[in-house]
């Protein structure tokens, strides 16, 4: 008799995943369907599918019922995947539970799309058979053929995944097999109770700040404090008090009262350029008629955005005596509108030759693991660690996110994760907000930028920048040489008319890598700042045009960025 279960994760188990056991005079035939290595606080190993073994019965260490699933100990020396704690069992043909949930799923779409369409055929039709048949008759027609065809997907309902044993007569059935060839079978009313976590302390190092300006903060406020309670403790109740020396001052004057019910006179508004008249606001700058932004252009949705977000969280680089180590957090974010199921993901990590050479070659591989759903808006964390200095994350695809939001997840799932525990989390989250224009997301990102991280700071700057009033989009560079044509168009979002205003173009040796936030951000190579010379009024934008010199750049340009402000409050 042959039967399937699913080993799932346990303390005392060391595989998960799916096995197929048969009893034979041999022995105990053992298929692993797609098994991996498992360990507490680790994720689990590389999936192994199709290998069979045969344990003889002398190699079978431990077999128990436990109420509703099986432990199974097989000796070490056989297979790594030893120790098991088998749940969800089948026998014979019976397909799988996720199988039969499928098939169910395409029996009742079917069944109701069949009975759409032949209650309608139904109901158009007879009026045509029949012209002195009612409406009411029809419709009567229509449901009864409905209720037909519903009927019928409810019976092939019902015949699914009724060829073998499932569940407790399946468990049942294999330990009655099993008990014959090993005796010392053992049955429990109720699986064991999970082992109680030794109470640990919380690491100091997390109360610690991590900044030099809040380390200095903190020591500094500390001593001010002991030193004025120590003061006010050994300071005599009966100290006197010097008084205080009034300064002599002129007397105020009323203000002069201002007519009422007079309204100011309204300020000029420059009237926004037109494409005829071309007029330069610097001899570098030229304008060229009107323009309007959805969304700011920036370089942390230039590419567009997954519908799985892979965040690496935190990386740490160990030595070792021989070796260096690489101990890896990363996250999953489902940023799209549906659940996802079973992620898997695989890493590869590399080492590196000392400078000046760049080469790297592969080292270890490591998979992880999810068996879903991941809802959207939800994240998933992991923690993994193995040799190399380097790593590249092989992301499952399941598509992108339109360019006007369409596939994302709901904002108000989004914004769920303004609340996670990890700060790159929070950061993504906001990104996304912004990228959907939510206006929750500039006042995100403005608490995060509080309590902002040196590592930080560039993510924060980019994203506040992109969420300004004054936004610059459309961004293009053209040309090749060491003169960049640059076009943008400056747009004010605002309700206030925006004066002195200039454009900040910077070229990049490198693309900021969204997927990281924490991670160091390339280097500006070239930079200059355009005065447009014109007042935008609100809802208006203008489009700039301007030659940008990278003819003394430390490095070839790879991207450019833009933003615009008051001359005075560019960076």
């Amino acid at each position: 008799m042959k039967v399937r279960a699913t080993a799932v994760a346990e303390g005392r188990a060391n595989a998960i995943g799916t096995v197929e056991l048969e009893c034979t005079p041999h022995g105990l035939a053992v298929a692993y369907l797609g098994v991996g290595a498992f360990q507490e606080d680790y994720a689990p190993g590389a999936l192994t599918i199709g290998t069979r073994i045969t344990v003889p019965w002398s190699k079978v260490e431990a077999a128990r019922v436990e109420g509703d699933q099986m432990y199974l100990g097989i000796d070490p020396e056989l297979t790594p995947h030893s120790r098991m704690v088998l749940t969800h069992f089948t026998a014979g043909d019976h397909a799988h539970h996720r199988e039969v949930f499928k098939q169910r799923l395409v029996v009742w779409i079917g069944a109701g799309g069949g009975a759409i369409v032949v209650s309608m055929i139904a109901a158009l039709t007879l009026p045509r058979v029949a012209p002195s048949t009612g409406a009411g008759a029809a419709l009567a027609l229509g449901g009864l053929a409905a209720l037909a065809i519903i009927c019928v997907g409810l019976v092939a309902d019902r015949q699914l995944g009724r060829s073998g044993l499932e569940g407790d007569a399946a468990r049942e059935a294999f330990a009655l097999e099993l008990s014959r060839s090993l005796p010392s079978l053992v049955r429990l009313p109720h699986r064991p109770a999970a082992p109680e976590r030794p109470f640990t302390w919380p690491s100091f190092e997390g109360w610690i700040p991590r900044t030099t300006a809040a380390v200095v903060i903190t020591l500094t406020a500390s001593l001010l404090g002991a030193v004025l309670t120590a003061r006010w403790l050994l300071s005599p109740a009966h100290e006197s008090r010097s008084p205080l020396v009034a300064s002599t001052a002129e007397p105020e004057r009323p203000a002069p009262v201002e007519p009422k019910n007079v309204a100011p006179p309204p300020a000029p508004l420059a009237p926004p350029p037109s494409a005829e008249t071309e007029r330069p606001s610097s001899p570098s700058t030229t304008l060229e008629g009107r323009c309007s932004c959805t969304r700011a252009s920036s370089l942390l949705w230039t590419a567009p955005i997954p519908k799985l977000g892979v965040l690496v969280l935190e990386r740490k680089l160990v030595s070792g005596p021989v070796r260096k180590r690489l101990e890896l957090e990363i996250a999953a974010i489902n940023n799209g509108d549906r659940d996802l199921r079973e992620i898997a993901m695989s890493m590869t990590f590399f080492e590196q030759d000392p400078p000046p050479s760049n080469k790297r070659y592969p080292v270890a591989n490591r998979a992880v693991y999810f068996e879903g759903p991941l809802t959207p808006g939800q994240a998933i964390k992991w923690s993994v660690e193995a040799r190399g200095s380097a790593v590249e994350v092989d992301r499952p695809l399941h598509g992108d996110i339109g360019p006007a939001g369409e596939g994302a997840a709901p904002a108000n799932l989004i914004a769920e994760l303004l609340a996670a525990n990890h700060r790159p989390v929070r950061l993504h989250g906001a990104m996304l907000l912004g990228y959907l224009g939510d206006p929750r997301a500039k006042e995100a990102a403005l608490k995060l930028k509080e309590g902002m991280r040196d590592d930080e700071q560039p993510y924060l700057d980019r994203l506040v920048r992109a969420l300004s009033e004054v936004s610059t989009c459309h961004l293009r560079v053209t040309g090749d040489g060491n003169e960049r044509t640059v076009e943008a168009c400056v747009f004010n979002s605002g309700r206030e008319p925006r004066d002195k205003l200039a454009l900040r173009v910077r070229a990049l040796d490198g693309t900021p890598n969204p997927g990281e936030p924490t991670e160091k951000p390339p280097s500006v190579v070239a930079e200059a700042t355009f005065a447009l010379g014109t007042e935008l009024p609100p809802q208006a934008g203008v489009t700039a045009r301007a030659k940008l010199d990278v003819s003394k750049a430390s490095a070839a340009p790879v991207s450019f960025e833009a933003f615009a402000d008051r001359e005075d409050l560019l960076p």
